[in-house]
């Protein structure tokens, strides 16, 4: 399966998926929380579009993880690609949830698991990058 976009439009999309990100940050801290909201499920899809578009026919196209599976890259990849399933579906989840909340006081509630979600999105997004750098430059 080969991917519809190329890994270099990808790296593109997910520094404007992070700069979304850092707006959507601010946007709490100015307590424009429907604003950082909309912010997010934009970041969010874009995300949801960029793993099936690429990331995923990547992963899937990679002769490295089926002839060495215990080779560093193949671990960091399929470790990647797991932490990053992981936040993509608490992304969606969160975004989800906000979105069929009635009032914005429900939504405090999961405070610690959006934080977690943005740490381990970070984390994958730094990771996603180093390995684009070891792959592709």
């Amino acid at each position: 399966m080969e991917p519809i976009i190329s890994p270099q439009v990808n790296a593109v999309l997910q520094l404007i998926i992070l700069v979304l990100f850092v707006a959507a940050m601010w946007m709490k801290s100015r307590k424009k929380f429907s604003l950082h909201g909309m912010i997010m499920l934009v970041a969010v899809v874009l995300n949801f579009v960029s793993l099936g578009l690429i990331m995923l026919p990547s992963l899937l196209r990679m002769e490295i993880i089926m002839t060495q599976p215990f080779h560093a890259i193949s671990i960091a990849v399929l470790i990647h690609a797991a932490a990053g399933l992981v936040a993509l579906v608490l992304g969606v989840w969160l975004v989800a949830s906000w979105h069929l909340q009635s009032s914005m006081k429900n939504c405090f509630k999961n405070k610690k698991l959006m934080r977690l979600t943005s740490a381990l999105w970070l984390a994958v997004l730094l990771v996603g990058f180093l390995l684009y750098y070891l792959l592709y430059a």
